[in-house]
């Protein structure tokens, strides 16, 4: 059973050996390692628990539910960028679209280097891999799943030379529905709540939904516990304190929220809520002059890499037409012309392997609420590399014969045809310019071999407080380039061993 906010009836006081505070990739996989070694597991989320069943693929509903803020965050800067975070049990596994990469050995390479993160090879990190694959049964499907969203864009890849693959997913039995952002209506996707949460359950971890961290308990610079707030799912008032006495605390609330939880708790270490990256994008739409229903299929099924090398991943995403239509041009009878075409527009992201680094800090006053502010000031390397991205794929919808391309970047809205492509490369575009948006935040409590270089040591300890870890996207030192889920749960897969050492260790004669 998952305590939900009508289960609190008062004020908790509860102990264990393990406090978590998030239940997404990191918090999730934690919980379930340790509960299975047999420790006394306390696991504090949030967001609710939404359930299969309350799932209806509308965006309106998913977002209020299951995103933090109804989807309204993101970055501000030399343009604001939205990036939307997951608030549920779950976490943002719950409503990503399932796309399951390993992390290149370019980037491991570059944190032994940089990092004197000597242990992350891809030999050691291999098995660990393999098992977080296996628990989300990480799988490839089959092109008539994946929509004709993908086909089309396979198509335009065929006749180019380029290599266009289905995307590897945690899914079982998958039909392709569609909403993957909104909770999966068939079961089939495999996110944590699905997986990870009931094994930890199984193994007597104790879950409470609706239940948001609000200070840690530290004495001497070594954590004892965590106190919470019971809060409305709806309202967010507070109704019950819930303390928690751990002999350790792992913070698990994503790269966005977990530095200013700590920073607000007096950690002081300089990288903390430094070295933000995000892994911007933007998308590119097609008017196609067949059939498409691109809200058919796998939300992103498919993806080209041809332009890894110069930071570029192509990645298919149909979202609701509810969600793009607003974002396309035109107005008044065109505009509606446009809603009227919905049916053969096809659509693919652009992403950024970005060399841009931002900020997490509080506000004055922000304080319970977990609304920090990011600052992400977007440097022309990256800038050329969602435009060049854009123009490829503009390039594959042509050759797979679309009428138009509507590219998101305001001095060129629309590209008519193949030959308009130069002029886009050819024109100075600033960040503004630029429709963007963002699903990956990494990098803001950074993982290094020493405190010169980063927050958290090479176990996951926090360098300020003795027996506090983390185990999010935060910890993941920087970009990655592709889709960072996996990463961040084989991470934490190796952050929950090492915690599991140091209870034996602490429990042993």
């Amino acid at each position: 059973m998952i305590t939900t906010f009508e289960d609190y009836q008062s004020d908790l006081h509860l102990a264990c050996d393990v406090c978590v505070i998030g239940s997404g990739p990191g918090g999730a996989v934690v919980a379930k390692e340790l509960a299975e070694k047999g420790h006394d597991v306390v696991l504090l989320e949030e967001g609710s628990h939404v359930k299969q069943s309350e799932c209806n693929g509308m965006p309106l509903p998913g977002l209020m539910r299951m995103y933090r803020d109804g989807g309204a965050t993101g970055t501000i800067g030399n343009t604001a960028i939205s990036v939307t975070m997951g608030r549920c049990i779950g976490g943002s596994s719950t409503v990503n679209s399932a796309t399951c990469f390993r992390t290149p050995d370019t980037v491991l390479a570059n944190w032994r280097h940089d990092l004197g993160l000597d242990r992350l090879t891809p030999e050691n990190l291999s098995p660990l891999f393999e098992r977080v694959e296996k628990i989300l049964n990480v799988t490839r499907l089959p092109w008539e799943v994946l929509g004709k969203n993908a086909q089309i864009v396979k198509r335009g890849c065929d006749r180019l030379g380029l290599t266009c693959r289905p995307l590897m997913h945690n899914v079982k039995d998958c039909k392709g529905c569609g909403p993957c952002q909104f909770g999966c209506q068939e079961g089939a996707k495999q996110s944590v709540d699905v997986t990870y949460i009931p094994l930890a359950k199984q193994h007597g971890a104790r879950i409470l939904a609706d239940c948001r961290a609000e200070k840690l308990i530290i004495r001497n610079h070594i954590v004892n516990g965590v106190v919470a707030s019971v809060i409305h799912p709806e309202t967010g008032t507070r109704h019950y304190t819930v303390e928690v006495a751990a002999r350790m605390v792992v913070v698990a609330c994503g790269a966005m929220i977990s530095p200013a939880f700590l920073k607000r708790n007096g950690l002081k270490n300089r990288h903390i809520g430094n070295n933000l990256q995000i892994h911007p994008g933007t998308r590119v739409v097609a008017l196609m002059d067949e059939v498409v229903e691109g809200w058919k299929g796998v939300s992103q099924g498919a993806y080209v890499d041809d332009f890894h090398g110069q930071g570029i991943m192509l990645e298919g995403i149909f979202v609701h037409p509810s969600l793009m239509l607003p974002a396309l041009p035109g107005i008044g009878q065109a505009h509606k012309q446009m809603a009227m075409d919905c049916k053969r527009l096809a659509a693919f992201g652009v992403m950024a392997h970005d060399e841009t680094t931002g900020r997490v800090f509080n506000l004055p006053g922000s304080g319970r609420a977990n609304r920090p502010v990011s600052t992400y000031f977007v440097v022309w390397q990256d800038i050329k590399r969602l435009v060049t991205g854009v123009a490829r794929t503009a390039e594959i919808f042509f050759a797979a014969g679309a009428r138009k391309v509507f590219t998101g970047i305001a001095p060129m809205p629309v590209i008519h045809s193949a030959a308009d492509i130069e002029k886009l490369l050819a024109m100075k575009i600033k960040p503004v310019h630029v429709e963007m948006l963002a699903f990956h935040p990494l990098g803001s409590c950074r993982m290094a071999a020493h405190p010169r270089l980063g927050a958290v040591s090479p176990t996951g300890e926090t360098y300020d407080v003795r027996n506090l870890y983390v185990s999010d996207g935060s910890v993941v030192p920087s970009s990655l380039g592709v889709n960072p889920q996996i990463t961040i749960m084989t991470l934490a897969t190796l952050i929950a061993k090492n915690i599991d050492h140091r209870l034996f260790r602490s429990n042993g004669p």
